[in-house]
């Protein structure tokens, strides 16, 4: 009978075999992947310690005890896993994650960015200037969004605490905890009175901002929950997960209907500013946006044209443009009257995980996982400038 040791031993020498192998091909699961966002490749799924994870690359060790697979748009790493019984053995990150959203302050001034290094940078918008740097998640920042009087910035994090800090002066005001996974959205109310987020648990959690109290819990996602928005008059809560998207009714937390057509999860919405539309966003071989009549929930139209996923979404101020932040590494202005193409804006070097307008809807923000914020003129589409540093 072999002892411990031998077996630790065993283990451990097939560990190191197969990660000699597995090393020699790290470079190439990375472009791969990256490949995979241009050209349209279909992902796999795998289900995981209750994760769906898309895969892009996949590699068996060559004594077939490990399994290694190269992830995609929120898995950009290279995971390797015991095939037997799926046990996750180790991590290998390739590369830091850039800019995971960013967010214009209510007077425009500032725009907020989420980082895949845990930050959160607040960044002036006339000139470029970083104005600070918040620091205090342990992990990604998934979503970032400013507080109606733009006194508070919420960030959500892969930490899977949601964080409120002060404008002003940069100080932590609370930390939220209640989620057991990411924390993949974060938005506030209209009046600024309550949070909600979004998370890898499936839930969706709303907050009093006052006091960071727990309001109630909805679930309704069969999965992930990687969006939420709040209509201009505060009555309605959308979330985009798995399972497509969902309307909430956000005095008692009411279901309020489903929207289904999507052939994927949903990874962004965002109500039009007059609250009759709902844009939802979805990724893998799906990659199409969704418009949703609010009153019925009936489909007006599919816009059709990312090559990759449709990372978020996001309304002009007056409600005549969407834009869309996708995977393929572009942006494009879409008319929402009858969903035509405006024009494609392009000049990131990977994928393109936010967009937003600024107030007065000159500006398109984009953040990317080149780690650069773009602002566009969205007249005529110029790129007015970039923060941060292209890796």
């Amino acid at each position: 009978m072999r002892t411990v040791r031998e077996n630790r031993h065993s283990r451990s020498a097939s560990l190191q075999n197969a990660l000699c192998k597995l090393l020699t091909l790290f470079f190439v699961f990375t472009l791969v992947a990256q490949h995979a966002y241009t050209q349209a490749i279909p992902n796999i799924v795998w289900m995981a310690g209750g994760h769906m994870y898309e895969v892009n690359s996949v590699a068996f060790s060559p004594d077939g005890a490990l399994v290694a697979l190269g992830g995609g748009y929120n898995n950009l790493t290279i995971n390797l896993w015991q095939e037997s019984d799926g046990v996750l053995e180790l991590i290998l990150t390739p590369y830091m994650p850039g800019v995971r959203s960013v967010a214009f302050s209510r007077d425009g001034a500032l725009v907020a960015s989420g980082n895949g290094n845990g930050t959160i940078k607040l960044w002036r918008v006339s000139d470029g200037a970083l104005v600070r740097t918040l620091t205090g998640h342990t992990d990604w920042v998934y979503s970032v969004a400013f507080s109606p009087d733009g006194a508070l910035v919420a960030s959500g994090s892969r930490d899977g605490t949601i964080k409120l800090w002060r404008v002003s002066d940069g100080e932590l005001v609370r930390t939220l905890r209640g989620h057991t996974d990411w924390v993949y959205s974060v938005a506030f109310s209209p009046d600024g009175a309550l949070l909600a987020s979004g998370s890898g648990d499936g839930a969706i959690k709303l907050w009093r901002v006052s006091d960071g109290a727990l309001v109630r819990t909805l679930r309704g996602h069969s999965g992930v929950v990687f969006s939420v928005a709040f209509s201009r008059d505060g009555a309605l809560l959308a979330s985009g997960g798995v399972g497509g998207a969902i309307l909430w009714r956000v005095s008692d937390g009411t279901w309020v209907r489903n929207l289904t057509g999507h052939t994927r999860g949903v990874l962004s919405v965002a109500f039009s500013p007059d609250g009759a539309l709902l844009a939802s966003a979805s990724g893998s071989w799906d990659r199409t946006i969704k418009l949703w009549r609010v009153s019925d929930g009936a489909l007006v139209r599919t816009l059709t044209g990312h090559m990759s996923d449709v990372c978020s979404v996001a309304f002009s101020p007056d409600g005549a443009l969407l834009a869309s932040g996708s995977g393929d590494r572009t942006i494009r202005l879409w008319r929402v009257s009858d969903g035509a193409l405006v024009r494609t804006l392009s000049g990131h070097t990977s994928s393109v995980c936010s967009v937003a307008f600024s107030r007065d809807g000159a500006l398109v923000a984009s953040g990317s996982d080149d780690r650069t914020i773009k602002f566009w003129r969205v007249s005529d589409g110029a790129l007015v400038r970039t923060l941060g540093k292209q890796r």
